[in-house]
């Protein structure tokens, strides 16, 4: 699900920053735009093969991309709400000045930086979740081309104040859950080292829901199975929880610097979101 709203919102300020050049410049040029944004999907499946290369050689590096990762996720989202409402007519007065490779370097700016913006939170939710919903991430990119094809070919009246207020939101606790996996993994790498971060790691605020080999009958639908054992529908790998967990990086079990982080991260997110109107 988080993989989902990541890349609508990640591919629809592109969407809009494309639609936007396509109908200023002349249909002669436009190839120069679909040429851009090509490029630029190229470079970006090309940053993720890179970035798993790396990822994959240490913790460290999965940590490192992980606070990245929160970090560009709460700034993106208040940079996006200052610049929105001159960022149509900037593009607009540009284009309309601009010819050849200049319109080119516009549109693969604007999609390599959602692309790699993209290929980093994606790349932290995997570490975070174990596993990625590719179709989830799939659709999110569907519904976003799709809006701008709503809004730019068909002339559609869409809420998009309502669309990027509800993700903002969205992503900042994302974003929080995200810097909360970051220090659940520095306290577990960080506790073979020191005894003092072993402490602090084993301070948890609570132990709920542990798995089971065996659920209560009356009750065994809502367990999911999962590698030998059931879990609770709130655990983080049950039904419910799994979707906590996705969007929020909600736990069953969690130490208090792990909820410190994730206060801490999201009360900053929404001060900077609230600062940018």
């Amino acid at each position: 699900m988080s993989e989902g709203l990541v890349t609508f919102r990640e591919g629809l300020e592109a969407a809009l920053v494309v639609g936007i050049l396509a109908r200023v410049v002349p249909s002669s040029q436009r190839w120069l735009i679909g040429a851009g944004v090509g490029a630029a999907i190229f470079m970006s499946f090309v940053a993720a093969g890179l970035l798993s290369a790396i990822a994959a050689t240490h913790v460290l590096w999965e940590i490192g991309f992980s606070l990245l990762a929160a970090g560009l996720l709460i700034y993106m989202v208040g940079w996006m709400r200052r610049q929105g409402a001159s960022l149509s007519q900037h593009l607009r007065i540009t284009a309309q000045h601009s010819s050849g490779w200049v319109l080119f370097g516009m549109a693969f700016t604007a999609v390599a930086r959602e692309g790699l913006e993209t290929v980093l939170f994606l790349r932290a939710l995997w570490s975070m979740q174990s596993q990625l919903s590719w179709v989830g991430g799939f659709l999110g990119l569907l519904v976003a081309i799709a809006l701008g094809f709503l809004l730019f070919s068909l002339g559609k009246r869409l809420p998009m104040k309502t669309f990027f207020t509800s993700s903002s939101i969205l992503l900042i606790l994302i974003a929080a859950g995200i810097a909360a996996y970051a220090m659940h993994e520095i306290l577990e790498y960080g506790a073979a080292q020191s005894p003092r971060l072993h402490e602090i790691e084993e301070a948890t605020a609570w132990r709920l829901f542990p798995p089971l080999s065996e659920p209560p009958a009356a009750y065994r639908w809502l367990y999911a199975f999962y590698e030998g054992k059931y879990f609770h529908p709130l655990h983080h790998k049950g039904y419910i929880g799994s979707i906590l967990h996705a969007l929020m990086g909600w736990r069953a079990s969690m130490s208090w610097a792990e909820i410190a982080t994730w206060l801490l991260t999201a009360t900053i997110g929404l001060w900077w979101w609230q600062r940018n109107k």
